[in-house]
């Protein structure tokens, strides 16, 4: 059935949902959940019990900028996101949204984050909207500006430094995210919620998690599915606790 959907991006209207009303530059085909308010109704519902006024996200993998502008509503004008997305035409389609609907709290970041020294260009398999994979296997690639945030975000920040609190889906490059942020999360131990992927090391993640300072342990946001401190099930959003 999606694959009968309209492909055209353009800006549109979100029918329903807490972004009802919100224009979205996207396509039917990309973001058929997102325009009828029905992306991730868990973790949309978890920011709303854990973002507050005032406060600084970061959105790392963000887009075409659903979650992102869930959370700048929820900070306001005073607070700030952050919105990661390293595919260079998803970016432009996210920064178009963000001026579209006003957005001045977001900043569009045009970077994927990992634990190189500073900066550096890489190539990355891409799946539709989605950087997905380093160059494992032949199909679609794009070069991509890869990021150390523990780096970057003295440079990107201004002057306020504080980080309350961090979403990440990076479609199994979480440990790699992490190694270069370890620094600002055992800074700021903001609240955190990691969707995880299959073949991600999960004694690994929470190792590097529990020397930043959280519980070497994890709650799904989604409560349909019960207590899961192992984090094991693939494709699902799990927040991590501070110790």
């Amino acid at each position: 059935m999606r694959n009968l959907l309209p492909r055209r991006i353009k800006r549109h209207r979100i029918l329903a949902g807490p972004l009802r009303g919100r224009a979205m530059v996207t396509s039917w085909y990309h973001n058929f959940t997102s325009l009828t308010g029905r992306t991730e109704p868990d973790l949309i519902a978890w920011f709303q019990r854990n973002a507050e006024p005032g406060e600084t996200w970061l959105d790392i993998g963000a887009n075409y900028g659903y979650t992102a502008m869930v959370l700048a509503d929820r900070v306001g004008p005073t607070g700030r996101v952050f919105a990661f997305e390293p595919k260079f035409e998803t970016c432009g389609c996210l920064s178009e949204t963000v001026h579209a609907n006003r957005l001045e709290q977001i900043t569009v970041v045009p970077f994927a984050l990992g634990a190189t020294e500073t900066i550096e260009q890489r190539r990355f398999g891409v799946s539709g909207s989605m950087v997905v994979q380093a160059m494992a296997a032949p199909g679609a690639t794009e070069t991509i500006m890869v990021a150390n945030l523990d780096w970057l975000w003295p440079r990107i920040s201004s002057n306020s430094r504080k980080i309350n609190g961090v979403k990440i889906d990076v479609q199994g490059m979480e440990l790699e995210v992490l190694g270069g942020m370890v620094g600002l999360l055992a800074t700021h131990t903001p609240k955190l919620v990691i969707e995880l992927h299959a073949g991600v090391d999960r004694s690994a993640l929470f190792d590097v998690l529990e020397y930043c300072g959280y519980e070497r342990k994890c709650v799904p946001v989604f409560p349909a599915h019960g207590a899961d401190e192992s984090g094991s099930r693939d494709n699902m959003s799990y927040a991590f606790r501070k110790r």
